[in-house]
C-alpha cells in the first residue's frame, strides 16, 4: 500500500533504529510473525515491545493494543486468537477516517482528531517497516535486496 517502505532513509526514521544491534534484535523478535496474518495477542506483544523501546509513540502504541478491534456482547477483546490482516485493517481504518474527516470537517476539528490520525499514520508506516523486517533475509536497514 502507499506505506510501503523502499528506502533506507525513511525505515530509520520510520522505527528510530541507528544500532546494527536493534536492526539484529527487531528482525530476531519478528521472525515467527506475518503481518498479514496476525492475532490481536500476538500484536500486542509486539506493540508492547516496540513501545517500551522507544520505537512507537503512545497513539500508535494504542492502535497496536487495540489489534482486529473485536469484541463481544459486553464490549470485552474477543477472538483475540484469531489471526487477521493487519496491514489491510490499519490501512482501511485510515482511510475511512481520512474520508470521514473529508466529509465532516467538523469531527476533524475536535479535541483529539488529529493526535488520533497522527497515530493512525505512525501505526501504519510502523507496520509497514516491521512487515519488511520480518520477511528481510539480511540485518541491513534496507530494503534492495540481491540474491
Amino acid at each position: 500500500n502507499q506505506f510501503t517502505i523502499t528506502e533506507e532513509a525513511e525505515a530509520t526514521e520510520t522505527l528510530k533504529l541507528v544500532q546494527q544491534e536493534d536492526i539484529s534484535e527487531l528482525k530476531n523478535a519478528l521472525k515467527d510473525y506475518d503481518m498479514t496474518s496476525i492475532s490481536s495477542d500476538d500484536l500486542k506483544k509486539i506493540g508492547s515491545q516496540l513501545y517500551r523501546k522507544g520505537l512507537i509513540d503512545s497513539r500508535a502504541f494504542w492502535l497496536f493494543m487495540d489489534g482486529s478491534r473485536a469484541v463481544d456482547a459486553y464490549g470485552f477483546p474477543a477472538d483475540t486468537h484469531v489471526k487477521f490482516n493487519a496491514i489491510a485493517l490499519f490501512n482501511e481504518t485510515l482511510e475511512g477516517y481520512v474520508d470521514l474527516f473529508k466529509s465532516n470537517p467538523y469531527v476533524a476539528r475536535q479535541e483529539g482528531a488529529s493526535d488520533f490520525m497522527k497515530g493512525l499514520v505512525t501505526a501504519n508506516h510502523a507496520l509497514a517497516a516491521l512487515s519488511y523486517f520480518a520477511t528481510s533475509s539480511n540485518n541491513k536497514l534496507s530494503v534492495d535486496e540481491r540474491v
